[in-house]
């Protein structure tokens, strides 16, 4: 069965889009090993990640990545199962504040911290999504 895993945290003191680029880097290659997609997302000093695959494999991942110290405040928002993977091409795709652009923001009500009261489960996935979106279609359109 699949599920789809979101979690928010803080990144913390030094860590970057530098430090998220080498997280993907090293995420690419297990979670391609494992089935694993999903997207992580670092703005205004905070991490969004949605997970999705095999439920076992998700919170085998999410027990490590919530021990990590490179992020604190780590907060659980969803773990569902789903139908249908929302990244099926992307063994993690990565966006940070440079590339997510004010109106992407402003169309989830994006508000710094992801406060829980105004972006559940739900609209983290969509946030997320949106901005992986905008910026595959933005880089098509550069070309």
């Amino acid at each position: 069965m699949r599920e789809r895993l979101v979690y928010v945290s803080c990144a913390a003191p030094g860590i970057g889009a530098r430090e998220a680029y080498d997280i993907i880097r090293v995420s690419h290659n297990r979670n391609s090993r494992y089935g694993l997609t999903g997207a992580l997302i670092l703005v205004d000093n905070h991490f969004l990640q949605v997970l999705e695959g095999d439920g076992f494999r998700i919170r085998e991942r999410y027990a490590r990545i919530a021990a990590d110290p490179r992020h604190t405040r780590v907060e659980l928002r969803q773990s569902v199962a789903i139908q249908q993977l929302s990244f099926a091409d992307d063994w993690m795709a990565l966006r940070h504040d440079d590339e997510i652009a004010q109106a992407t923001r402003d169309a989830h009500a994006y508000a710094p911290g992801f406060p829980s009261d105004r972006l559940d489960g739900d609209r983290l996935v969509a946030f997320a999504v949106a901005c992986c979106r905008a910026h595959v279609e933005y880089q098509q359109l550069s070309v």
